[in-house]
């Protein structure tokens, strides 16, 4: 694996001629070939140049007014969002709902800015519009072109090396297609956005500097500390359309599994169908198709997902970024729907 993202990294590195790759993603090429190679999106290409090639075409770059936009929306929303996470009884305060809230719908910022430049599509999300939340559980967009869309989409937001599209409890049932964006969003982006604007100089050092608080040299240090805006990257990882898997969903709850089997436990780094830790009857199944797909009993190896410490105690619907679509014909199809 190593090796593939080695030539993930270097293919990346060495574009010229793609939207210079290496000047969006260079930062983050080991994050983003590490969820490429892991996820198996990197392996249904037929060459790393013709993968840098869709990744040009797939990637979109936001800006500080892209992030604005998302911080406005966001913190209108935050105080309707649930303090705990599904299935876990941590809690969370005003503030990280907020920033929660903007790292999630950046991917519905990248999405639309995505259609926009490259199918001519004005789009409009549910994070725009006002009302109770269960009204856009099904949809995520809310407006194309002016009129209700003709499909029921669902946008989900992962890490350059998340390799998951989760969907949470019954919403597989709720929306037609589930679209996967990553985004490379860092922990200090929110510090370094408020820098930009000047919120953290005019409303946080300089009446700390005024009323004595700080010293210059404090001031100056504090400021010089504190990371600089940069744009965030991010590219669409592809699409799930239950509809094409409607009859099976329900019927056989696990419709394609794979792993690699260890010592003590069997990591899956291919997976499509519902999964919850505390369910045996989804282990059992799992079990069984991991048995006939490697040749050997595997009943007794703890079941781990790649790149996933542990999932929350709910019900998931989750599909392996490989097994996405992702073409542009198959983008073209699906936008000519909306």
């Amino acid at each position: 694996m190593k090796n593939k993202i080695d030539v993930c990294r270097k293919a990346i590195m060495s574009a010229v001629d793609t939207r210079h790759l290496h000047e969006i993603f260079g930062r983050f090429s080991k994050e983003l070939c590490e969820g490429a190679v892991r996820g198996g999106d990197f392996e249904t290409f037929r060459s790393a140049s013709e993968w840098v090639s869709w990744l040009s075409w797939s990637s979109v770059v936001l800006d500080e007014q892209d992030y604005l936009t998302t911080a406005v929306y966001a913190l209108r929303l935050a105080p309707r969002l649930a303090p705990t996470d599904y299935g876990r009884s941590r809690q969370r305060d005003l503030g990280q709902l907020w920033t929660d809230a903007i790292r999630g719908h950046l991917g519905e910022a990248a999405f639309v800015k995505w259609l926009s430049q490259r199918f001519q599509k004005a789009v409009k999300t549910g994070i725009e519009a006002v009302g109770p939340l269960d009204e856009f559980l099904p949809t995520d967009i809310v407006e194309v072109d002016g009129r209700r869309p003709e499909v029921k989409v669902s946008i989900k937001t992962t890490k350059l090396n998340g390799i998951w599209l989760d969907i949470p409890y019954k919403q597989i049932k709720h929306s037609d297609v589930f679209v996967l964006v990553r985004v490379g969003a860092t922990r200090e982006h929110f510090v370094a956005f408020l820098k930009a604007i000047s919120v953290i100089r005019d409303k946080l050092l300089e009446p700390a500097l005024r009323s004595g608080i700080i010293s210059q040299d404090v001031y100056r240090e504090l400021w010089e500390s504190l990371p600089n805006f940069t744009p965030v990257p991010a590219y669409v990882a592809g699409y799930f359309d239950r509809r094409e898997h409607s009859s099976r969903i329900d019927a056989e709850k696990i419709l394609e599994a794979d792993g690699v089997a260890k010592a003590k436990r069997i990591v899956i780094n291919r997976y499509m169908g519902y999964w919850n830790p505390k369910n045996e009857e989804l282990r059992r199944l799992l079990s069984e198709k991991l048995s006939q797909k490697i040749g050997r009993d595997v009943a007794g190896l703890k079941i781990a997902f790649e790149g996933i410490g542990e999932f929350s105690e709910a019900d998931h619907f989750i599909v392996s970024s490989g097994l996405l679509k992702r073409t542009e014909n198959e983008w073209a199809r699906l936008v000519a729907q909306l």
